[in-house]
């Protein structure tokens, strides 16, 4: 593979003249640009930031959700050599104000909405900062028109552009911080557009450049939202559909109806739910989706249909189509999950109606590694490695990888890169197996649990399996470390709760106690163990008396699980399991 591919503005510019006068950034509310409009707007901004002082290499924050300003200014900022970098508005304003100290940021690019977050962080930061509004000028801060006549006379759009190298950081990504304090991931232009290119390889681009459109949606200080949207659109010409308010999404897909889609495992959830609703009010769907899942399980499990079985799954796919569309998914060539651990069923179903969806895996460390083809979906997996991406697994049953999509490093921590790189090999933390090609993750090295009896248990299979035994589970925690046997706390989707109980105005906490909810989850973990290993099976259960939302105690913004948090939130209820 080309490890000197060319740079994310490079392609921008490629792709900005091609485009023209097709829409490329667009959101509800707002007049959206054409690709020419979006190439002046990058060239008036870019010798504005390198007049305002910004160095090569030097990294400027945002804090803003998906809006339109947002690529445009993330864009000018690559062309001026700046290393753009996301913050997340779910963060504590302590925790703001040290990654951006942690980055020596000197300049806060801010939305509107966020401007008085802004002010805290910038309080707590103990040192000046100078601030732009992404969308407005209010009071101290520079309005990106100002920053505009900072380039007078500078250096071209053009020259910039063509004097940054692949090797030059494109982006900073905060880890989670789920086993630790959270460290800054330098990504070149190099590992994404090299991602970028071998993710077409696998999961080709049908939809010619700007005929294709994304929806830009999740956190943009995590690499799956930058990869996904903003870095795909800079690298294949895609449109980009902002949603920055969370409760329209569904609508905002039927809408948009994207050519591409990715989502973490709880989008696709709901997405589930919302499917299986249409199916169950109509015997005909529900008969079409029983001849699908034979067919899938079929297909997964090696065997040959005959050419009747074959026209009668293509029949039955035809029929599910109105499905597909009342998701807003009919168009979609590519449909993605990844970030964290999906339930078998879910992905099962949602192939049986005629998604091929993909489940991925990467990190932030090392972007792309793995992608389930969707010619070639192994459910269970997370894909074959990407083109130029090498992975083996340790003695200990470590993944380990390596390749041109890996970072370079964890910015001015030379001693936590020497700890996860090294030997040439990144060591991801995840324990998992590869068969035929294929990966298979079993579980985060650090998580494994341990009983008291010596047997280690990967808790995602355990998780995975609660999840796909009942719709009420929206989130399960798996307790098994040093204890005699497996327990497990769960979380109730609030949406499931008040329709199973047909009683919207009583409390989250009332419906979760009741009697018939708790018969229900009961029936759901016996269910669940009927497909575990006897040291798997869970023996108690406790649901817990609120709903879980990412970004909150229990969970990333991302769905990732914060364990350690739980734990220590949830002792008294886990000592309880044990008694």
């Amino acid at each position: 593979m080309n490890t000197t591919p060319p740079t994310l503005p490079v392609l921008f510019g490629t792709n900005a003249a091609a485009g023209g006068d097709a829409l490329a950034l667009s959101m509800d509310g707002h007049p959206g640009l054409t690709w020419r409009e979006y190439a002046r707007q990058v060239a008036r901004l870019a010798p504005g930031f390198v007049g305002l002082g910004v160095r090569p290499g030097e990294p400027v924050a945002l804090l803003s959700g998906p809006r339109p300003e947002f690529h445009v200014v993330d864009t000018a900022l690559l062309h001026a050599r700046a290393v753009p970098f996301s913050l997340q508005e779910s963060d504590p304003v302590e925790r703001l104000a040290r990654n951006l100290n942690v980055t020596n940021a000197n300049i806060l690019v801010v939305e509107e909405r966020l401007v008085d977050l802004a002010r805290q962080v910038t309080a707590a930061l103990g040192r000046p900062i100078t601030l732009v509004g992404l969308d407005h000028a209010s009071p101290g801060f520079l309005s990106l028109d100002a920053v505009a006549k900072r380039g007078t006379g500078g250096p071209s759009v053009e020259q910039l552009r063509a004097a940054i190298d692949p090797e030059d950081i494109a982006t900073l990504i905060f880890t989670s911080g789920t086993t630790g304090e959270p460290k800054a991931v330098q990504l070149s232009h190099r590992a994404i557009v090299i991602s970028q290119f071998s993710t077409h390889k696998l999961a080709p681009f049908h939809q010619p450049g700007h005929e294709g459109v994304v929806l830009s949606y999740l956190p943009l200080n995590h690499i799956a939202e930058r990869f996904m949207s903003h870095y795909a659109q800079l690298t294949f010409g895609l449109a980009i559909h902002c949603v920055p308010n969370p409760d329209t999404l569904y609508d905002t897909i039927r809408k948009v109806r994207p050519t591409r889609f990715f989502g973490v495992p709880r989008v696709y959830e709901k997405l589930t739910n919302m499917a299986r609703d249409l199916i169950e009010a109509d015997p005909a769907l529900t008969a079409a989706l029983a001849v699908n899942l034979r067919r899938v399980r079929a297909e997964q499990s090696g065997q040959s249909p005959s050419a009747a079985e074959v026209a009668e799954a293509e029949a039955a796919l035809a029929s599910l189509a109105r499905v597909r569309e009342s998701l807003g998914l009919d168009r979609a060539e590519y449909v993605g999950v990844a970030t964290a651990p999906s339930a078998y069923a879910m992905l099962e179903f949602l192939l049986a109606i005629g998604l091929r969806i993909s489940d991925i895996w990467g990190l932030s460390e090392a972007i792309m590694c793995t992608l389930n083809p969707p010619n070639a979906i192994r459910l269970g997996t997370v894909g074959r490695f990407l083109d130029g991406v090498e992975g083996r697994i340790a003695e200990d049953g470590e993944i380990l990888v390596r390749g041109p999509n890996v970072f370079s490093g964890y910015l001015n921590d030379p001693e936590q890169t020497r700890q996860i790189w090294h030997d040439g090999w990144i060591h991801t933390g995840d324990v998992g197996s590869i068969e035929d090609g294929y990966l298979r993750i079993l579980g985060r090295k650090k998580e494994m649990l341990i009983t008291a009896t010596g047997k280690n248990i990967a808790p995602a299979v355990i998780e995975n399996a609660l999840k796909s035994a009942s719709p009420l589970i929206d989130y399960a925690v798996a307790i098994a470390d040093n204890q005699r046997y497996v327990t497990a706390l769960v979380a109730l989707d609030p949406q499931q709760l008040r329709a199973f109980t047909g009683r919207p105005e009583a409390s989250f906490a009332e419906l979760a106690a009741s009697p018939e909810v708790r018969q229900a989850i009961a029936d759901a973990v016996e269910a669940a163990n009927r497909t575990l290993s006897r040291p798997e099976s869970v023996r108690a259960f406790h649901i817990v008396d609120t709903p879980w939302t990412p970004g909150g105690d229990e969970l990333t913004a991302t769905g990732k699980l914060r364990r350690d948090v739980i734990a220590k939130k949830y002792a008294e209820q886990i000592e309880q399991l044990y008694r």
